[in-house]
């Protein structure tokens, strides 16, 4: 029985060749064949691959010297399949290609004893990683694959998955950044089948979407043992979120979920929200850096439900509306510690504001609520207070910057009579008008806790502050005042300064930017003399001249308690082409801006024209297109 057959170096060629392997197709026994060095094509080699395929018991085929052929490659397909004492097998930087890389995986397909194999830089491409993933379905023998410097991202995933199938102890999937791309997630699933104790996955900055996570998804359905999935930077769209939401509905052990930065949107997060309000198991949620502003209402939805010793809420100019205002409303139902809640510039709107006044009104503990430029008007204020009437220990409550209007006011106003316990209101900037600040003033009247008054510019004028400062002197709580840009003049100083001389809880007074002049400014020095209580006086922004100024430090000298005078720069406040400035707020500004140029309201952009930095107060004047604006801190600077 002819066992070698050795013909190299014969120039034999395709035609030799073809003859050769005909007449040898039913010599079973034949286990070496040399045929190196005979000008043979990749055709001819390819038809001794066929004939070679079945029965035929060959263990050493040696193709070497036949620069087309893929040599290597045939010559591994015989051993893996005929020799089984072969266990290891280093095939590394032979350029096999795919077509190589599918000779090997047809010889893994009944290998039993093959443990290491090794195609490292072997230019392996797309098909060549999914021949043998396909092949090592079902092969429980390969305990080690190594296949980097190929072209494929996908080859790290399947080497991975080799070690996942052979090691059984294998707990954590860690492969963040390694491009394995859909069918990486897919030979990873597959092999994570077979295993019971992976605890953490991370597969961030992979280049998965929907289809590839959907693999993972319906794996994870029913697992016991990950705890900890990691996604970030990756693809995933609204319908990858779906799936989450579905694997989550049957999941019961994972805790950590981490999802930044993918492309999730606002219905992508809803239906996240209509399983995870339900799910009693994850602790940790994060979402940042995907374009839906319901994301971070979400996250803190699942902070608030997990961590109960947490005290502060801090959520600001987020724009998360009122669907987010949902999720953080739902939160407070599970978490009844909070003492400061801050949704400063979240445009919750009216139904938000009403999802918060319904889960406060017997909230326990909260004592500061800031709801500033939240887009809230006269029937949300109602809300709010409505649930004032019923909060025992809410202290401060801020409403500045929203469109609560008269009625609002109003509303406001009549729970002012009643609580016992608010010492702090700021409505500055809410359209309420003069009706509306009368309604305020009235209810101070019987209100003796709080101790702070904000009405920033409302336009008063000198007409209503003298109501406001009658109502005061009969109010014995009050100790600070803001009234920045009411136009209440000369007149308006007078009254308020017979305010000053008679108070005796008074300690700040704000009154910037009021067209307060020289003869205004002699009213309040002299009041000053008479008060000892007044720690600090803001008049910068008036029309104050030397002698005005000259009063006014005079009786900062002379009086007996210290007190910090606000005067700097009041004359020099003026934009380039020399007109006063007037102190406005960021909003009004952006709303001004959007009026006057009919721009729409993302495209404003109110900065400081010195430190462009953005502020909520800034120095302006309307004399040109862009307007002028400095920032308080500049305008200290720049005196």
């Amino acid at each position: 029985k002819l066992n070698i057959l050795d013909l190299r170096y014969n120039k034999i060629g395709d035609q030799g060749a073809l003859c050769v392997g005909e007449a040898l197709r039913e010599h079973m026994a034949l286990r070496v064949l040399n045929l190196s060095s005979n000008e043979i094509s990749a055709a001819a080699a390819d038809h001794f691959y066929q004939f070679f395929q079945n029965k035929n018991k060959l263990v050493q085929f040696d193709l070497k010297g036949n620069a087309e052929c893929d040599a290597t490659a045939m010559e591994a397909y015989f051993q893996i399949r005929n020799n089984k004492k072969t266990i290891e097998l280093d095939l590394r930087s032979n350029q096999i290609g795919d077509k190589g890389a599918k000779y090997i995986a047809d010889a893994l397909q009944n290998n039993t004893t093959l443990m290491q194999l090794d195609l490292r830089s072997n230019n392996i491409e797309d098909k060549g990683v999914e021949d043998l993933f396909d092949a090592l379905k079902n092969n429980k023998t390969l305990k080690k694959l190594r296949l980097t410097g190929n072209r494929d991202g996908r080859f790290i995933a399947l080497e991975t998955a080799v070690c996942i199938r052979s090691q059984k102890n294998f707990k954590q999937l860690l492969l963040s950044s390694n491009r394995i791309g859909n069918n990486g997630v897919r030979y990873l699933t597959e092999a994570l089948r077979h295993n019971s104790i992976i605890s953490t996955i991370d597969l961030s900055g992979n280049q998965i979407d929907d289809k590839g996570l959907h693999y993972l998804t319906d794996f994870l359905k029913n697992n016991t043992s990950v705890h900890i999935l990691k996604l970030n930077i990756n693809s995933i769209t609204n319908m990858g979120a779906t799936y989450i939401a579905e694997m989550l509905n049957g999941n019961k052990t994972i805790t950590v979920l981490e999802l930044n930065s993918n492309k999730i949107q606002d219905k992508g997060i809803e239906n996240l929200a209509d399983v995870i309000i339900k799910n009693k198991t994850l602790k940790t949620l994060s979402l940042t850096k995907n374009p839906s502003v319901l994301a971070v209402a979400l996250e803190k939805f699942v902070d608030l439900q997990q961590n109960k010793t947490i005290t502060g809420l801090e959520l600001c100019n987020c724009n998360i509306g009122e669907e987010g205002m949902k999720y953080i409303a739902d939160a407070l139902n599970y978490n009844k510690a909070l003492i400061e809640i801050n949704l400063e510039g979240n445009q919750i709107g009216n139904t938000g504001a009403q999802y918060l006044a319904d889960v406060l009104e017997h909230y326990p503990t909260l004592v500061r609520l800031n709801l500033e430029d939240n887009g809230i008007d006269g029937q949300g204020a109602q809300y709010l207070a409505n649930a004032l009437e019923t909060i025992l220990v809410l202290k401060e409550l801020n409403l500045n910057k929203n469109i609560i209007g008269e009625q609002g006011a109003k509303y406001l106003a009549d729970a002012l009579t009643t609580s016992k316990t608010l010492i702090r209101l700021d409505l500055a900037d809410n359209r309420i008008g003069k009706e509306g600040a009368l309604y305020l003033a009235k209810a101070l009247e019987h209100n003796q806790t709080n101790d702070c008054l904000w009405l920033d510019f409302y336009r008063m004028e000198d007409n209503l502050i003298e109501l406001l400062s009658s109502v005061l002197q009969r109010n014995e709580t009050i100790k600070h005042i803001s009234i920045i840009t009411n136009k209440i003049g000369d007149r308006g100083a007078q009254v308020l300064a017979s305010l000053i001389k008679d108070s005796k809880m008074l300690i700040s007074l704000d009154l910037r930017s009021n067209l307060i002049g020289d003869q205004g400014a002699g009213y309040l020095a002299d009041a000053l003399m008479n008060n000892t209580t007044l720690t600090k006086l803001k008049l910068r922004g008036n029309e104050i001249g030397p002698s005005g100024t000259k009063y006014l430090i005079d009786a900062q000298q002379n009086r007996t308690t210290p007190i910090q005078l606000e005067l700097n720069g009041t004359l020099k406040l003026q934009c380039p082409w020399g007109h006063r400035l007037e102190l406005w707020n960021s909003s009004m500004r952006k709303e001004m801006s959007e009026k006057k140029f009919k721009r729409r309201r993302a495209s404003v952009k109110i900065e400081c024209d010195i430190c462009s930095k953005n502020s909520y107060l800034s120095w302006y004047c309307p004399c040109s297109m862009k307007g002028f604006d400095i920032c308080e801190e500049c305008a200290k600077r720049n005196d």
